[in-house]
């Protein structure tokens, strides 16, 4: 375990963007881009949750995590009308997704020390937000993954033993035999949420260290995400 928090998220950035770049490169390479950072999602969800034990104030981090979630539907919405080609039209927000899924963990604690009346409306709002996580961003993976890294942190060996299965649940789910390799290869690339499992030799580089305070390790996800987006969404409109 060799790398801190910080060094780990800069290091996804740089791989985030190489899934983002399918209008300049061509399918076969696209689908292997695809394959190599579904990673990256897995990661950041990862650290959602670390967060949420490492925060000094849990209600401001879910209502930055919430507020960049929002903002960016609106940001969407905006370019994608009077900017973008519709081609290339921005739906991404991962945002919202760990947000909804870091919300069910918070809730989740509240209802561990309430009762009565207090842990029903808690139980209600849990199973209403897991119904409505498969609506965001890789929502019916990375919820799950969080419910499982939540509840697993302190039994590493029980936890990536659950996300194995998972992984290979999702695996039997998304093959599909097209008659030919070839084609079988390229749809289960494009469909290779299974391999969010990629994301345990990162965890096992983590040494559990966010390094350094600054702002800019704690505001540059939130910039960088939707920015690097919109800008391959309009250069890939200009070249049209």
């Amino acid at each position: 375990m060799i790398f801190n928090r910080n060094q780990l998220k800069l290091f996804m950035l740089v791989l985030m963007v190489f899934d983002h770049i399918s209008p300049f490169v061509s399918v076969e390479t696209a689908a292997v881009l695809h394959v190599l950072t579904r990673c990256v999602g897995a990661f950041f969800a990862y650290m959602s949750v670390e967060g949420l034990f490492y925060t000094r104030n849990q209600e401001k981090y879910l209502v930055r995590l919430w507020l960049a979630g929002v903002g960016m539907l609106l940001g969407n919405q905006v370019l994608n009308t009077f900017v973008f080609a519709p081609e290339y039209a921005v739906h991404n927000n991962i945002f919202l997704t760990l947000a909804l899924g870091t919300t069910i963990l918070y809730v989740i604690q509240r209802w561990q020390k309430t009762h009565g009346l207090g842990r029903l409306l808690c139980s209600a709002c849990i199973v209403g937000l897991i119904i409505v996580s498969p609506m965001t961003e890789g929502g019916m993976i990375l919820v799950p993954f969080m419910l499982i890294s939540y509840f697993g942190r302190n039994n590493i060996w029980l936890r990536n033993s659950c996300w194995i299965v998972f992984a290979i649940l999702l695996f039997f789910m998304s093959y599909v035999d097209y008659g030919d390799w070839q084609t079988t290869l390229n749809m289960l690339a494009m469909n290779s949420d299974f391999f969010f499992i990629s994301v345990l030799p990162f965890l096992a580089l983590y040494n559990g260290e966010r390094r350094s305070n600054h702002p800019f390790f704690k505001y540059f996800f939130y910039v960088f995400y939707p920015v690097h987006l919109y800008l391959i969404a309009l250069l890939a409109t200009l070249m049209m």
